[in-house]
């Protein structure tokens, strides 16, 4: 079924639009148990969620794009909410910022909201494996584009090249002649494509490089920093460079190399984004930016040219290097 509406409700119970809109603002005084029970059943069973009608007493007309973030401290997520909203918020357009903070429950309920909200539009960072979640959007015909992580569903995506980035991390601390190196990520996720796709483009670069020791560390932030650690005593594998998967395992290596008294130098380090640390301290040996003009002019046009089948666009870093 399509679009449900409060007539389809309606009619599937048996009732008038008048009684279910009673329902709906949780007046029961004039339907029995039955009925209520009724109508509640069938809600349930079509996944109908209520339109505010806030937007509908407006004579003007505003495009409203909601971004769900999946984590606002990541600079990626950051730059990208930044720069659609210097883009697009206007008279015509409103921007609204909203944090499912990785959680998989939360992103539901605030889907379900900009369906609530009669959104136009959604960019969202997916941190759920469940098609059902997005399939809301598509039943709701609401422009959708998902950004850094590949959904279970149809639908235009949008991120970085991941095995580029890392092949490129690879080759240049080789050619820097380091043997030993670590590899730090997040706990390993199998839809959470970034981690995935990052891993499995190190661990193929390792394949061919007989001569290189290395090493992988994953885990949540407190794990990973216990993990670094241990290997930082170790008395039999001392790495020569680390790859941190993305700005946050960045946060980490830092500050356990600050901890016990490490200098940056001791090491190569590369990152995946963190370009505002690598800026400030010269430590950090390169760091792969997304580009992030390029991302948004292409989720703009998404947004704009909708399409039934899965479109991934993947866009190549860019690197930043220190000259010293």
């Amino acid at each position: 079924m399509g679009q449900v509406t409060i007539k389809d409700i309606a009619e599937m119970a048996g009732v008038s639009k008048t009684i279910v809109s009673q329902y709906l603002n949780n007046n029961y005084k004039f339907m029995s148990v039955k009925t209520k029970d009724k109508i509640e059943a069938i809600i349930k069973e079509t996944n109908y969620i209520p339109k505010s009608s806030a937007r509908n007493l407006k004579f003007k007309k505003i495009t409203v794009l909601n971004i769900i973030v999946a984590n606002l401290e990541s600079s990626f997520s950051t730059q990208i909410v930044q720069q659609m909203d210097k883009r697009l918020n206007s008279e015509d357009v409103h921007v609204i910022i909203s944090n499912s903070a990785d959680d998989e429950k939360k992103e539901r309920l605030l889907i379900e909201q900009a369906i609530s909200q009669d959104v136009d539009q959604v960019v969202i960072f997916p941190v759920s494996n469940n098609p059902e979640h997005y399939q809301l959007l598509k039943r709701n015909k609401i422009a959708t584009v998902y950004v850094d992580r590949i959904p279970a569903e149809e639908g235009a995506c949008v991120l970085l090249n991941n095995k580029e980035a890392i092949v490129e991390s690879v080759s240049s601390l080789i050619a820097r002649g380091n043997k030993q190196i670590v590899y730090l990520s997040l706990p390993l996720v199998d839809y959470l494509t970034p981690r995935t796709e990052r891993l499995q483009a190190f661990n193929q670069a390792m394949e061919v490089e007989e001569s290189i020791l290395p090493t992988v560390l994953s885990g949540s932030e407190s794990t990973l920093k216990k993990r670094i650690e241990t290997l930082l005593k170790s008395k039999n594998y001392f790495p020569t460079a680390f790859i941190a998967s993305n700005d946050t395992c960045l946060k980490i290596l830092l500050r356990v190399l600050k901890e016990h008294q490490y200098h940056g130098k001791d090491f190569d380090i590369v990152t995946v984004d963190g370009l505002e640390l690598f800026e400030l301290f010269d430590d950090i040996y390169m760091t792969i930016e997304h580009p992030i003009d390029e991302i948004c002019t292409k989720i703009i046009e998404c947004l704009n040219q909708q399409s039934e089948n899965q479109k991934v666009f993947r866009f190549s870093p860019i690197y930043y290097r220190q000259t010293n």
